[in-house]
């Protein structure tokens, strides 16, 4: 009985080493870059962390309204390709219904918040740590009463698309 699980084991193997072995012969040779890498580069090659305090924060993309800061820890949100960004909001904040492209991993670091889904047929409060995933296209909103920090991570580029176009702040006058 032993030599055969032995066997099974081996046989079951094989296909997993030709498949590395294709894999390897698949990759071609790559001249060193001399650029120093991106931060997507980066976590593919290497780990990255970054501490609260080593965070870069700035005033967050037009798509937004006013008072909200960002802060990218990996990945260029403008490009092809994942990357994780954290959104401070402050208290009384609104993103009014929208969708994206793509699936949405969003992470309530602190604070409160207030999701509404499916125009505003589902609605959730959210305390801290409470993770939801909105797939592609689903109609959304986020209020915080008392000021909220998210995590989001998504495949760029990043898009928002508001519903009603009237609530997007790109097409207001200044």
């Amino acid at each position: 009985m032993k030599p055969r699980i032995l066997s099974f084991a081996i046989l079951l193997s094989i296909p997993l080493v030709l498949h590395a072995g294709w894999q390897s012969d698949q990759q071609a040779p790559t001249a060193p870059s001399t650029s120093p890498p991106s931060m997507t580069a980066q976590a593919a090659s290497t780990h990255v962390v970054l501490q609260d305090a080593d965070l870069k924060w700035g005033e967050a993309p037009p798509a937004f309204e006013r008072g909200a800061q960002f802060a990218v820890l990996s990945g260029d949100p403008g490009k092809a390709g994942l990357f994780v960004v954290r959104i401070k909001m402050p208290p009384g904040f609104r993103v009014a219904n929208h969708w994206h492209p793509s699936d949405e991993h969003v992470t309530l670091l602190q604070g409160d918040a207030n999701l509404q889904m499916n125009d505003s047929a589902q609605s959730q409060d959210l305390s801290g740590g409470a993770y939801v995933l909105l797939p592609a296209r689903m109609h959304h909103a986020v209020s915080t009463k008392n000021g909220a920090t998210v995590q989001v991570m998504a495949m760029g580029p990043f898009e928002l698309t508001y519903v009603d176009p009237k609530d997007d702040p790109r097409k207001r006058k200044p």
